[in-house]
C-alpha cells in the first residue's frame, strides 16, 4: 500500500510543481519537497488537502511535522497508518 501512496504522491507533485526541473526521477523521496524548493508554503497546504480528499484522512496539526511530513516516504508511510486505521 505504501508503494502506491507514494507513486501517487509523485504524481501529483510532478504535476502540479511549477519548479521542478525534468521528470518524476527528479522528486527527491527523503528530502523536504519545501528544503529541494519543490514546493513552496501554498504548494504543500495544497498537498496536504490533496492528500486528505484522496485518502479521505486527516492530516492534524500533530501530523504536520517535519518527522512525520518531512518527506515523500514520510507522507506516504503516515498516509498508510491512517488509512489502516
Amino acid at each position: 500500500m505504501e508503494n502506491k501512496i507514494r507513486n501517487t504522491l509523485i504524481d501529483y507533485v510532478h504535476r502540479t510543481s511549477l519548479t521542478l526541473e525534468g521528470g518524476k526521477e527528479n522528486i527527491p523521496l527523503d528530502v523536504s519537497l519545501v528544503e529541494a524548493g519543490i514546493l513552496d508554503s501554498f504548494g504543500i497546504i495544497e498537498l496536504v488537502a490533496f492528500i486528505e480528499q484522496t485518502w479521505k484522512v486527516e492530516i492534524t496539526p500533530k501530523d504536520f511535522t517535519i518527522e512525520r511530513m518531512g518527506s515523500i516516504n514520510k507522507m506516504a508511510k503516515l498516509i498508510a497508518e491512517k488509512v489502516q486505521k
